[in-house]
């Protein structure tokens, strides 16, 4: 036996040890991370008289437009650019893949729920806001230092969204962008990964004005879309999608077995509904600091959109789009999620449909790319009280994106995973402790 054999037995064998460790950090951190969003989600949504629910609020702070100059639908587009992205498509596959049916249902009831700390997020993102160098800029940082007064727990905060946001989100949203890409294009991916380098650069090149500009450009086009494709495939296959709610009904409360049949899928539906609408983890109190519009009420209302636009449409069509093929024949090994996505639209469209899937996968996870970028600018600046160190940030996003071409998907997912329920964690305990000063 070659010693060369056996450091690659040995470094095979590392690689499953270290999946087995984050696949059980990860499950017990969010056991304890999805009861507790929901518990401040319920007492949210029942201290704040139901805000999500008062749709005529919503409509009417849609059509109210006090300040003509004001950025509210700006926002609004921005935070959709955040939270749809390959969390929408690819993390749904995962969703199915590890929950099953009934995690959708628990998705949406998440959604529903935790649309108050949307709410709660957008009044304290611009109640806390700060000016730096004639920049409005707010988060969760500036109301854990300022409302509660713990600067230490705030600059923790900073630090894992940088982590997240600039090595993480940026990793996985450029993975998918390169392997859909590649399953298209016989190119090589070296000429690929310049290509979205170039693209990246550019648009986070002047900061903030360019980001929004590209994401009021991208999200309604993106957004309208996709839901055409998802009518398309709804009318296509319409008995069939009546017999997967109702099969996701049953799956969400099925009490046979509780472990595999309920806990599982709430903590599953829950988890993947966070990832792909954010809400609790404080982004959207980030976008709030950029407000020029004094109605509070009216921006918090507005936002609320964003969460049930991401999870109850979005989500639900790449569920449906899945739902409805064969999607039980594909084996993959190091699944990422968007290899299920990708043999369900070319079984509903044929090639043609890998085309569009390229071209949404590119459009949705490129738009959250820069807005992550934006996040971990927002968040060096709140750290460093500088804007020196934001080069250097831009550099090392190309070499994020350089590097996760290369790197191994399930690893990506599984880190994320685990960073975002420890910022869930700290802003919603925030959220919870500010109660009485919003």
């Amino acid at each position: 036996m070659s010693v060369a054999f056996l450091q690659l037995t040995f470094y095979f064998a590392y690689i499953v040890l270290v999946i087995a460790m984050l696949v059980k950090i990860s499950t017990i951190i969010w056991v304890i991370t999805a009861f507790l969003i929901l518990y401040v989600g319920i007492y949210y949504t029942i201290f704040l008289r139901f805000p999500q629910f008062n749709f005529i609020s919503i409509i009417k702070s849609l059509k109210k437009n006090n300040n003509k100059k004001s950025n509210t639908f700006e926002l609004l587009f921005l935070t959709l650019a955040g939270k749809i992205g390959v969390g929408s498509i690819s993390g749904i596959a995962l969703c199915i893949l590890y929950g099953g049916l009934g995690s959708l249902f628990w998705l949406w009831i998440s959604a529903i729920l935790l649309a108050s700390l949307s709410f709660v997020e957008t009044k304290l993102g611009i109640k806390y806001k700060e000016t730096y160098n004639g920049e409005s800029i707010g988060g969760p940082s500036f109301y854990i230092e300022k409302g509660l007064n713990m600067k230490k727990l705030a600059k923790f905060y900073s630090v894992l969204i940088i982590i997240t946001y600039i090595f993480s989100f940026i990793s996985i949203q450029s993975n998918t962008i390169i392997i859909s890409l590649e399953n298209i294009i016989n190119v090589n991916k070296l000429l690929l990964v310049l290509m979205l380098i170039v693209l990246t650069f550019f648009s986070i090149f002047r900061g903030i004005k360019t980001i929004t500009r590209i994401t009021n450009y991208l999200v309604p086009i993106m957004g309208i879309f996709y839901i055409i494709i998802g009518m398309i495939t709804i009318f296509n296959n319409l008995s069939s999608v009546i017999e997967i709610f109702k099969q996701i009904f049953i799956s969400a409360f099925n009490i046979k077995a509780l472990k595999t049949s309920i806990l599982i899928p709430i903590i599953v539906g829950i988890e993947r509904g966070i990832f792909s609408n954010e809400a609790g983890m404080g982004t959207t109190a980030m976008i709030a600091g950029l407000s020029n519009d004094n109605d509070i009420e009216k921006q918090a209302n507005v936002q609320i959109i964003g969460t049930f636009f991401t999870s109850l449409i979005i989500c639900t069509i790449t569920a449906l789009i899945i739902l409805t093929s064969n999607y039980q024949n594909l084996s993959v090994a190091n699944i990422n999620g968007i290899e299920l996505v990708s043999y369900a639209f070319f079984e509903h469209f044929g090639y043609f449909g890998i085309i569009m899937l390229t071209i949404i996968i590119f459009l949705f996870a490129f738009s959250t790319i820069v807005t992550s970028y934006y996040y971990g600018e927002i968040n060096i600046k709140y750290l460093t009280k500088s804007n020196k160190y934001i080069n250097l940030l831009k550099i090392i996003v190309i070499i994020i994106i350089i590097y996760s071409a290369f790197t191994n998907p399930q690893k990506l997912w599984l880190i994320v995973d685990i960073i975002v329920a420890l910022i869930s964690l700290i802003n919603v305990y925030a959220m919870y402790k500010l109660r009485k000063k919003l």
